[in-house]
């Protein structure tokens, strides 16, 4: 199989994918054992983004005269839909869905899937483009601030701007915890200021007040410094907004169990601890018990007569990897590589 992650030739101004070699590699695993009892027919990007994994797997499937598999891209960013559909407009077999992963449907895909990809990250058109609100005034592209927003699907819901302003100081503390990994009495410093600093409507009314609490570094910690406790605050608030943690939640227990086909393969591309320790747990220790899915714990797991592990219900996901990470070449060529993580599960058969 080629590779293609030296070269990056998936890359665009819109985001350059992560770990494409390591992703192709499971595909290419799965493509070989396909049968004609279960053939590769449908390929799902969770995360769709300006195309780049998408078009690898396309890249992919033609090299290999599979030009019958369909490719369904997913994204809840309109501008992604456009500008994926755009750059992959010569793969008839490529196909976009505009909806948050979270809420997917067997009937929106068409069919059950055999490989899924998804790349948890925020895209660098996201980040970069000052209108989005991603980013913090004063360091983002030409150094212009933007509105207190943060949405990824455009208008819907709630914004930046209505957590910041209206959210009672005990919320806005447990997002900076939970969602930031803010230690409780920073956390509790920035919280005070944001609401003596109200109302805020752009980025960086919110980096002021962020950094009048915060030393511009710390001899002790590079952690406690402005621009690492900026980063996360904005980080916090984004998945507070997008509903991050309960989407990719709701993904594990309701989508992928009535999607991915026994004997599917399933990638997920993780970029911070709360999203890891939830696609860890759910590949460990999901369960379908009495038609539900949830967590098992392992005290919950006893062994027959012949020493094998007998829980409730059926597990859901045999785990193949145990969470890879990208290999210094590519964390050279691209930054935000670098607190990627990997991690591959197959749909167990029966």
């Amino acid at each position: 199989m080629p590779s293609y992650s030296s070269a990056t030739p998936f890359a665009s101004v819109y985001h350059a994918p992560v770990m494409i070699d390591e992703i192709l590699d499971q595909l290419d695993r799965l493509a070989t054992k396909s049968t004609s009892a279960a053939p590769l027919a449908r390929i799902i990007d969770l995360t769709c983004g300006g195309g780049g994994h998408s078009e690898a797997f396309l890249t992919y499937l033609r090299a290999q005269n599979l030009n019958h598999v369909e490719v369904i891209g997913v994204d809840r960013d309109s501008d992604s839909k456009e500008e994926a559909s755009q750059r992959l407009k010569d793969f008839p077999n490529f196909h976009h869905c505009l909806k948050n992963f979270g809420d997917l449907t067997p009937d929106d895909l068409g069919g059950p899937v055999d490989f899924v990809l998804g790349d948890l990250g925020v895209s660098s058109h996201q980040i970069d483009d000052p209108s989005r609100g991603f980013r913090y005034g004063g360091n983002v592209k030409g150094g212009v601030a933007g509105p207190l927003d943060m949405r990824m699907d455009g208008n819907n819901g709630l914004s930046a701007a209505d957590i910041v302003n209206d959210y009672p100081e005990e919320a806005l503390l447990k997002i900076l915890v939970d969602h930031g990994g803010e230690k409780y009495m920073s956390a509790k410093r920035i919280v005070a200021e944001i609401v003596r600093s109200r109302p805020m409507t752009r980025t960086d009314e919110l980096t002021a007040a962020i950094e009048r609490v915060t030393p511009k570094w710390s001899k002790s910690s590079p952690r406690k410094g402005a621009l690492k406790t900026k980063a996360r605050v904005f980080q916090a608030i984004r998945v507070a907004v997008n509903d991050e943690m309960g989407s990719l939640n709701r993904l594990f227990e309701n989508v992928l169990p009535s999607i991915v086909r026994e004997g599917g393969v399933c990638c997920i591309l993780t970029y911070q601890s709360d999203e890891d320790a939830i696609v860890k747990a759910a590949f460990k220790s999901h369960h379908e018990v009495d038609g539900k899915i949830r967590v098992v714990k392992d005290r919950e797991i006893g062994r027959d007569l012949y020493g094998n592990k007998v829980g409730p219900g059926k597990k859901v996901w045999d785990i193949l990897n145990k969470g890879k990470k990208a290999s210094e070449d590519e964390m050279k060529k691209n930054n935000r590589a670098r607190s990627a993580r990997l991690r591959v599960a197959e749909r167990i058969l029966s």
